[in-house]
């Protein structure tokens, strides 16, 4: 459905609203590093003068949540069921309203952003900058370097039954290899991770967008004698760090941890790094569908 109404509230706003994104329009062709940095600022210069504190990303996408899901966010290739209505950040024109119900990888850029660090279930306001969204191209409705807005119902990531059916056999190789471990006192949580807690901490438990210092080291669970990986992250300009950003298993995992705790993560491929696997640099260390252990210490919670 497309739509082109008026969708603002009073006057007041849209003249504040004019301020914000007036020196936006000056030249299609500006540089895109500056074009970003203007946008940013008109976000957060709005939302401020709003009084709503977001979640902010790196990139310069922006998230208020009014409804927080429990379910985990996409990853690129998922199939999301989202209700949407979107807006022209300059003048609060709804542009274009409805239901997807597709792979995530189909759409712009700030959706990636978006949907790959916002819990399943969420309903949110999304604040997206023009080079996210069509950049210096007329999009129909959608003037060049627009800032984008939509408020959304985040509703469900669909799996297929190709990922269901890889859960259950990862699950159960990785059962196998506890018993046969003769490990104990592990947690089995219902998303198919496996854990123990190797030393408790002693600090409050992170959340999804808690910043972390974390440590880690990766083994593949078909051959726990190697170490793939060695891993420090703190957040940085590059980085944020926080719990979100992670693969799945350690969102999930890092949530059961205390601040000053280690543990063990016994993690399904589909929780991990999935079809794709990861490299460094040019070698493939995890290949795809590799079911992984994680020894990890929760170092400090920043913020």
């Amino acid at each position: 459905m497309n739509s082109k109404f008026f969708n603002t509230s009073t006057f007041g706003l849209i003249l504040l609203l004019l301020v914000f994104v007036s020196c936006l329009n000056e030249d299609k062709t500006e540089d895109p590093y500056k074009r970003l940095t203007k946008e940013v600022k008109a976000i957060d210069d709005y939302l401020t003068t709003m009084g709503i504190t977001p979640i902010k990303d790196v990139s310069g996408v922006r998230m208020v949540i009014t409804q927080l899901g429990t379910g985990l966010p996409a990853t690129v290739k998922s199939k999301i069921n989202i209700d949407y209505v979107g807006k022209l950040f300059s003048t609060g024109a709804t542009f274009d309203q409805g239901n997807v119900n597709d792979v995530l990888e189909k759409y712009i850029d700030g959706w990636k952003i978006a949907f790959t660090t916002l819990p399943a279930g969420s309903k949110a306001t999304l604040y997206i900058p023009s080079g996210y969204g069509y950049g210096n191209r007329d999009n129909s409705s959608i003037p060049a370097n627009s800032i984008l807005q939509f408020d959304v119902n985040f509703k469900d990531v669909e799996e297929t039954t190709a990922e269901l059916n890889r859960l259950k056999e990862d699950t159960l190789a990785i059962d196998d290899y506890i018993t046969d471990k003769g490990i104990e006192n592990v947690v089995i949580d219902d998303s198919g991770l496996r854990y123990t807690i190797n030393q408790e901490g002693t600090g409050s438990s992170p959340f999804w967008y808690t910043k972390v210092k974390i440590k880690y080291t990766i083994k593949l669970l078909t051959d726990d004698t190697k170490v793939v990986a060695t891993v420090e992250r703190e957040p940085s300009t590059e980085f944020a760090s926080r719990v979100i950003d992670y693969i799945h298993g350690l969102k999930i995992g890092l949530q059961k941890m205390e601040e000053g705790g280690k543990a063990t993560f016994y993690i399904p491929s589909g929780l991990g790094f999935g079809t794709v696997g990861a490299s460094d640099g040019a070698s493939l260390v995890v290949p795809a569908n590799a079911n992984l252990i994680v020894d990890l210490e929760l170092i400090d919670i920043v913020e």
